[in-house]
C-alpha cells in the first residue's frame, strides 16, 4: 500500500467545496502571472517613454514594487499546491518506508508551524497597523493595513495547503 508521501498527492478530490479550493489556489497562480506580465508592460513601457525623451511614469516605481510583493504572496500557495515550490528532492526521492515518512511529517511540521505563525502575525501587524490609522505616502497614498492583507490572506491559504499535505501523508493513495 502505498501513502502520498511516496508518490506525488492528488492535488484535491472531486467535491463542490475541493473544486471551488482548487480553483481558487489556480486563480492566485494565474494572478501572479499577470502580475508579472503587468510589470514588465510597466516597466518596459516607463524605459521606452524616457529614451523617447518623454516623461517618466511616475507612479511606475512604487506600482511595480506593490505588484512584485503581490505577486510573490499570491504565488506561494498556488506553487505548494501544485508541489512546484523550492523541495529537496535529492535527498528525499532516495529515502523509502519509514524514512520518507518520517522525513515528510517533519517538514509538512515545519512548514505548517512557521505558516501559521506567519499568518498570526500578519494578522496582528495589520489590525495594530488599522488601529493606528497609518498612511502610506509616497506617490500613491493609501491606508497602510492594505499593505498586510495579501501577506494575511496567503499565509492563511499556507495553513490550510500545509495541513492538508499533512494529513494526506497518512493517506493511502487510491489505486495503488
Amino acid at each position: 500500500m502505498q501513502h502520498a508521501y511516496e508518490t506525488p498527492p492528488e492535488p484535491v478530490p472531486a467535491s463542490g467545496l475541493a473544486r471551488a479550493y482548487k480553483g481558487l489556489l489556480n486563480g492566485t497562480g494565474a494572478f501572479a502571472a499577470l502580475l508579472f506580465l503587468a510589470m514588465a508592460l510597466l516597466v518596459c513601457t516607463d524605459v521606452l517613454l524616457r529614451n523617447l525623451g518623454n516623461s517618466s511614469i511616475g507612479w511606475a516605481v512604487e506600482v511595480t514594487e506593490y505588484m512584485m510583493m503581490l505577486a510573490a504572496f499570491c504565488a506561494a500557495p498556488w506553487l505548494v499546491f501544485t508541489n512546484d515550490h523550492i523541495r529537496v528532492d535529492v535527498i528525499v526521492r532516495n529515502f523509502t518506508g519509514v524514512a520518507k515518512f518520517v522525513v515528510s511529517f517533519i517538514s509538512y511540521t515545519v512548514c505548517l508551524l512557521i505558516s501559521a505563525v506567519l499568518a498570526w502575525y500578519s494578522y496582528t501587524s495589520l489590525m495594530d497597523a488599522k488601529a493606528q490609522g497609518g498612511i502610506v505616502f509616497k506617490v500613491l497614498m493609501f491606508p497602510e493595513w492594505w499593505l498586510g492583507l495579501p501577506m494575511l490572506f496567503c499565509f492563511a491559504l499556507l495553513v490550510i495547503e500545509f495541513t492538508r499535505q499533512f494529513v494526506g501523508i497518512f493517506v493511502p493513495v487510491k489505486g495503488a
